[in-house]
Parts: structure tokens; sequence; C-alpha cells
């Protein structure tokens, strides 16, 4: 998993997917309003043509919304313990979930999504929708600034989406998916902007949400150019104060930060006296210093220690399923032999899924079919009829390709073996090693490539393996075209290599698609045609698993489950 991406109780396993709260932007009369500043909104229906949505459907617990910190919270140093280093901190050009972590402390969004998916002020308070989901404006806070003391305003959103428009070197996940679709970003006024898109896309809103989608300080990216990602300068409640390589990112309180989106329930600058992003690798390591106090907050537990974590009354441990495309591996299809769709198809055929979600994962989490989450109502559940776990089939597609069995097991044809390599990113993807055994047992010569971080996107981005393993964390349907559109072709994350016109004019098509029926046909063909295709093999739904100390309050979850803000965070 890449870009992944925490908070209160919720357990997989769980029989019945959860109710959708429709994030709905009307189109009525023009374009109505957003709520005034402060006030979070479920957004009214449409009356004309609907604006579909596809954020994911809330957890089996509320919300978690902050409550203003008492006067009696405690401040100091909140420690959060991560599995790997960023590679930069870069608001624009943010990759990595770690990255992600840090970066949405320093920079905000327009607006944010909660887990209960109402839409609240960020730096904007009030947006307007046009009919047709192209034209979007926005009023902005007035008293916001940047760390560094200069103002922001109209200006600052204008510099920020027009660059992402025009570089052509754009490398975040966020950044990248809003290109193609930004025509102009206008300043109606000091504290109006309006975007204009080159289709309509309902899910505008979600995708500004994102928390890598906030708003850069392009006066600062120009002055200090590849430096930026180091020496980063946001609006958000924490401010950098430094970054030990190999160790820890520290972040400090803005003092100045009165502005901040009452998703935080904070009314002020931040409690907590520093936040401090440690990089811990091994897992149960990182567990080590949560048990021993160094550290208050982790991610992905190790599996075996979820049953004795819950029981330890010093700790809450929580869990979600993470909308997005589930956990899964890629197919290089322009590299032998997963070029031939039979060896692709053998793959998904020989793969035990079940065994390795009972045998790695303690049966935590379920199933995957496809490129969705079943957290989506897009998702059409016709897809799990498509495949099944049989070895034998298998084996028959493979001798029908000329794969024919040797004296030691592996599979040749043409004098070549049959070799894949499967590529893993550490902590995230546990399950290969199993994959790697149902391969072997149908005749494959198949390797595992551990790789961590940076290695992770090279490796995927390369060409050079068969098998990526992968994962995407989003909130809306709509944002799997960055995962395979043929734009991405060569790039992290697209690690099946396949350019399809069709393919893509199915993508874009349904992004822009208003009516939800009309939507969810369109996105059950996208399924479908990538599984026929078999682009992938899908493993397991993304359930990520944190714990943090009992006593620490007042963080607030994103709308995705996975990541944290912690402006309202506090000790009690």
């Amino acid at each position: 998993m890449n870009r992944p991406h925490q908070a209160p109780h919720r357990w997989p396993g769980v029989a019945a997917w959860f109710a959708l709260v429709a994030l709905v932007l009307s189109a009525c009369g023009g374009a109505p309003a957003a709520p005034a500043a402060n006030q979070p909104s479920d957004a009214p229906a449409a009356t004309s043509a609907p604006a579909a949505t596809s954020a994911p459907p809330p957890t089996s617990t509320p919300a978690l919304v902050a409550t203003p910190a008492p006067d009696s919270a405690k401040g100091g140093k909140l420690v959060f313990a991560g599995n790997e280093e960023p590679a930069s901190i870069d608001a624009i050009d943010v990759v990595s979930v770690n990255a992600i972590e840090v970066v949405a402390q320093m920079f905000e969004t327009l607006v944010y999504i909660d887990q209960k998916q109402k839409v609240y002020p960020g730096l904007a308070t009030e947006w307007q929708r046009s009919d047709d989901a192209k034209v979007w404006t926005f009023k902005l806070v007035q008293n916001a600034k940047w760390h560094d003391g200069t103002p922001f305003n109209a200006q600052s959103v204008v510099d920020h989406f027009e660059y992402i428009r025009n570089a052509t070197d754009i490398k975040g996940s966020i950044s990248s998916a809003l290109k193609p679709i930004l025509a102009k970003t206008e300043k109606v006024d000091d504290y109006t902007v309006t975007i204009t898109l080159n289709a309509p896309r309902p899910d505008f809103l979600v995708d500004l949400a994102e928390p890598a989608a906030g708003i850069d300080n392009i006066a600062n990216r120009q002055k200090r150019g590849p430096d930026a990602g180091f020496n980063p300068i946001g609006t958000g409640p924490f401010k950098f104060k430094e970054w030990i390589r190999g160790s820890q990112i520290t972040l400090v309180p803005n003092p100045d930060w009165t502005w901040g989106s009452p998703i935080f329930g904070a009314s002020g600058p931040p409690k907590i006296d520093e936040l401090i992003f440690r990089f811990i690798p091994e897992a149960q390591t990182r567990l080590a210093t949560l048990e021993a106090g160094e550290s208050h907050f982790i991610d992905l537990l190790p599996f075996q220690e979820m049953k004795r974590l819950r029981e330890d009354s010093r700790f809450t441990v929580s869990g979600f399923l993470l909308p997005g495309m589930p956990q899964m591996n890629y197919f290089n299809t322009s590299l032998a032999p997963t070029d031939d769709i039979n060896v692709r198809k053998a793959i998904i055929y020989a793969t035990d899924k079940q065994s390795i979600i009972d045998s790695v994962y303690f049966g935590l989490v379920e199933p995957a079919y496809g490129p969705l989450s079943r957290a989506f109502p897009e998702y059409d559940p016709a897809i799990e009829k498509l495949y099944s776990f049989d070895p034998e089939k298998a084996k028959q597609l493979l001798d029908d390709a000329g794969w024919k069995a040797g004296a030691d097991g592996i599979r040749v044809k043409d004098g070549k073996r049959l070799e894949v390599t499967i590529v893993e990113n550490k902590s995230w993807n546990d399950w290969v090693y199993l994959l790697q055994a149902n391969l072997q047992e149908v005749g494959f010569d198949a390797k595992v490539l551990t790789t961590q971080g940076p290695s992770n996107t090279e490796a995927i981005a390369s060409g050079k393996y068969q098998v990526p393993a992968m994962g995407d964390v989003f909130t809306a349907a709509s944002q799997m075209t960055r995962d395979w559109e043929s734009k991405g072709y060569g790039t992290f994350p697209s690690g099946h290599f396949w350019k399809d016109k069709t393919l893509d004019t199915m993508l874009y098509d349904a992004q822009s698609e208003l009516d939800q029926a009309k939507r969810r046909e369109k996105y059950s063909k996208i399924q479908f045609y990538i599984m026929e295709n078999a682009l992938m093999v899908p493993i397991f739904e993304l359930y990520f698993y944190a714990a943090h100390a009992k006593n620490l309050k007042g963080f607030v979850v994103d709308g995705s489950g996975f990541y944290k803000w912690f402006a309202g965070a506090h000790f009690e």
C-alpha cells in the first residue's frame, strides 16, 4: 500500500455495510451557496440534475469531530510513530501517506469532509456550483496568514491552482489528478475565486478535501525551488521546526492560527507544545515505543497483537474500512510473461485470498474482488462471481498458453522459465509471500522484491517487475482515474502499464456523470472491463488499524478514516 492513509472504534467482519450519507451539492436555480462560515453542511440535494457523489459510507461508530479542549487540557509533546520517513513534505508533490500525515498539519484545504461525509468550511467559507458542475466559486477566510506572516487571499488560491495547471512535472497524487481537469482559476475580488473545470466534476469538493490537497505558498516554492519540500510554509495550525534526517520531523503550534475549520474543534492555536513524527520501520518496535510511553499514536498495528492491545486499558485501538482501491497486485502488461492475458488470469485463479486473510490477517479483513472498494455505492457485487480460487484452472490456462512444467515443477516456454517478481512495500504487503507460494504451486518461478518508501515508488514506476503490490485510498470513485488512465503510463502509481483509449473514455465519461443511476452503471462496466482484461489480482479490502494512548483526546480523522488532524489534540 502506498497512498492510503484512523480513529476510534469500528471493527471489520461486520455483516452489514453501511448506509451512504450522500455528499450532494445542489444545482437549484443557478448554484446555491454553501452554508455560512463555521457551519458544516450535508449540502442539499439537487432539484435538477443530481450532483452525484461517491464518498464512502461512515463507520459504525459516530464520526470523530473534536470538541474544544478544556482549560485543564495538557500540552507537552505528542509523538506519532510512523513506518517510514517521507522523501519530502512538499504540499503539491506529496505522494506517500507518511508525508501526507505531516503535510496535512501545516497546509489547509479549501474544504474538509468528516467521517459522516459532511462538508466543512476550510480556507473557503462559502461555495457555489454551476448546474453542470464545471464552475465553482469560493468565498475565502479574510484573516488567514501564511506562516511567514504574509496574508492569504484570493491571489494565493489562484497562484496555487494555476501552478498545478501549468507545471510540467507534477508528482503529487492529488495534484496530478487535478491538473488535467483544471481549465482556469480566476480572482473575483480579494477573497473570492472561481475555478473552472474542463468537464463536469460532481466530486470536486471531495478532491479539494483530500488531506494532500492543501493550498501551497507558491512564492515560497518559487523562492526555494526543490528545497521548498524541506522548508514548507503553510497556513495551518502547525509550523515546520526541524527535520532530523533518519529520525524525526518536528512541528510547533502556529500562534497566529485563529481561522481554523470547525471540523477541528479548536478555537485557537494547538494546545500541545510539539508534534513529533518519528520514523520506525519495524512494527514491533513501533508498538514497543507506545507501550513504553515513548510515543502516543502508532499506525500499521501488527495484526497478531490486536487482541492483546484491545484488552490493555492504557490504549484505544481503532480500525476502519478504507475506501479506494483494495490491496492488490497490478500486472505489468508491458512485460513478459504478464503481457499475456492467460498468464494474468492464471495468477488470479491461483491466488488463495481467503488463506491469506486467515493466516496473515487473522480474519480481520474482507476479500476484495475488483478495483473499487465495496464502501462505494458504485461498487458492483456481481464482480465477486467473475473469478474464484481454482488452481487447476490456473494450470490449464498456463498449459493453453504454452507453458509446460519442467522437471523441477517450474514451467518453461521456448526455453524461458515462467518467472515473475512480486514487489512488496514493507509493512504494507505482508501477504506477498503467500502469494509467492500460491504461484509456485502452479509452476511459476516467483520471487519477492522488498522495497520501502521512495524505493517502492521507483520500482513500480520503472516497469521492470511483473506483479507490484499496491492499493490506494480515495473518497470518490472518480478518483480511481488517477490509477488507471493512460496519462499515468510509466509513472507511479500506474504499475499496470496498460494504455487503452477505451478505458480512458470510460473513466472520463463516468467521472463527469451527474445522474447517480447512470454513474453506477458506468462504474460497473469499468470494474468488469478491468477484471475481464485481468489487469490486477485483488486480495483484500483495506482495513487500517492504529492505537493511541487513551489520554490522548481531540484529534480528528478525515473522511477516508485514515488521516489524522492534531490541531485540537490534547492530553487529559
